[in-house]
């Protein structure tokens, strides 16, 4: 179910390619708007995502924004009704309404969390496996292109050339709140995730460790990089802690990495590992186990993905890290 959930097929990038080539065109609207209904979460963000990339939002008519959001109504008393109370007295009820910005995809990433949440098909210790890896791509692949697209539809509205009273506008405005209410919905759901796990966790759980088979060599050029460049406490982190952080079992050692640098220069040193040396560690297994930090301490999966999306990475900071990794080639 991960897999199919947290999939591109064919057929998306053909959607995808469709808008981007029509981008303010009617033409083909009503075949584009049955497909964009057909997608899941992680989909319609990775499509709204990459259009954004290609176009800039000044480029953006309300029929285009209307691929992937709908005006409506939500109901802002429903929950003034408590089941406790009766109801003979709610007769009378009278519903009050805002305006609301739907998202236009059906399946979101919920129905898949709760799957997960409540399941009895998987051993334990295959199930956190399987939360935080689910935890990891909800922040990655949801919550982290949804942070960049609300901060750049703000972007948008703050630019002095746009008028107020114009319908894209107020159309925007909505759409940011309805992002905004998304994202707190979704750490939320990380927050179940995260409490799931913890209480499977109250059942000892052996051989959990970071599967990685990168050769010592290399990753002692690595720990002597970072030690070079003064990316990490050398003091608190030997080479031989270095290593057992990274390639032996949790549980069989108290070593903890201490690295000199901050959430977003933490971020990009974690996506060069996977980069350069095709090294894939989720933030939530180093929240989990704890014995990888940084100048903020332990890692936080939420607030790193948040601290990323907000704020831009130095390009100085980014030639000291990738210089780090360029000299393992």
């Amino acid at each position: 179910m991960l897999h199919s959930y947290f999939k591109i097929k064919d057929k998306h990038y053909k959607t995808l390619n469709c808008i981007k080539n029509n981008l303010n065109y009617q033409q083909d609207a009503l075949s584009i708007k049955k497909k964009m209904n057909k997608l899941n979460e992680y989909q319609f963000f990775f499509l709204l995502n990459d259009l954004m990339h290609e176009h800039p939002m000044e480029h953006f008519s309300l029929h285009t924004l209307e691929l992937f959001f709908e005006k409506g109504e939500i109901i802002i008393n429903q929950n003034y009704h408590l089941p406790f109370q009766d109801s003979s007295i709610w007769n009378d009820f009278v519903p009050a309404t805002a305006d609301w910005v739907y998202f236009k995809y059906k399946n979101d990433v919920d129905y898949v969390t709760d799957y997960f949440l409540n399941t009895k098909e998987y051993p334990k210790e295959t199930l956190i496996t399987k939360l935080l890896v689910l935890s990891d791509k909800i922040f990655e692949l949801i919550f982290h292109p949804l942070i960049q697209i609300r901060n750049s539809f703000e972007l948008y509205i703050e630019n002095e050339h746009i008028v107020e009273k114009d319908e894209k506008f107020h159309f925007l405005k909505g759409i940011i709140n309805a992002l905004d209410s998304r994202e707190k919905q979704i750490l939320e759901l990380s927050y179940n995730i995260q409490e799931k796990i913890d209480t499977l966790s109250k059942i000892s759980i052996q051989n959990e460790n970071y599967l990685i088979d990168t050769n010592n060599e290399t990753l002692n050029k690595l720990y002597f990089g970072l030690e070079q460049n003064m990316l990490i406490d050398q003091d608190k982190t030997s080479l031989k802690q270095f290593l057992e952080v990274l390639k032996h079992d949790w549980n069989t050692h108290n070593s903890i990495i201490h690295l000199e640098i901050g959430n977003i220069q933490f971020k990009y040193f974690i996506d060069c590992m996977h980069q350069f040396l095709h090294i894939k560690i989720p933030l939530t297994f180093i929240q989990r186990s704890g014995n990888i930090r940084n100048k903020n301490g332990i890692i936080k999966a939420g607030s790193m993905y948040t601290t990323s999306s907000n704020n831009s990475i130095k390009q100085k900071d980014i030639e000291l890290i990738k210089s780090v990794f360029e000299e393992l080639q």
